[in-house]
């Protein structure tokens, strides 16, 4: 249960740390105002947060599972762009959405066969 909490954990922190590294182009000082936004700064901590997180998973969990289940920070990415950008969720993102979501369900059922 540990392992599910940091995962979700991770993958939701390298979702907002895209937010803020997309919040920090968002400036009227040219390229060289990014290396001034804290937003810049913020989004660099988190994805090095969630690295950190996805590298002691990768300890525990076989890589073959781990890496392909970090699709999941796709779908926080869409909400997180929806509610806060005002990005559009259009047929084909949820489509892709549930794509993703069959292929988790895959790994995860034929992890737990494997362990039966």
């Amino acid at each position: 249960m540990i392992y599910l909490i940091l995962f979700l954990i991770s993958t939701l922190t390298s979702s907002f740390a895209s937010l803020f590294l997309k919040k920090s182009s968002n400036n009227d000082k040219g390229k060289l105002g990014i290396l001034f936004s804290p937003f810049f700064y913020l989004g660099g901590i988190m994805y090095v947060t969630a690295a950190t997180i996805m590298i002691y998973l990768m300890k525990v969990i076989p890589y073959a599972i781990i890496m392909p289940l970090g699709s999941v920070t796709y779908i926080w990415t869409m909400f997180i762009s929806n509610r806060l950008l005002g990005e559009k969720i259009t047929a084909k993102k949820i489509i892709g959405m549930c794509v993703i979501i069959l292929g988790v369900v895959l790994l995860a059922l034929g992890q737990a066969s494997l362990q039966k």
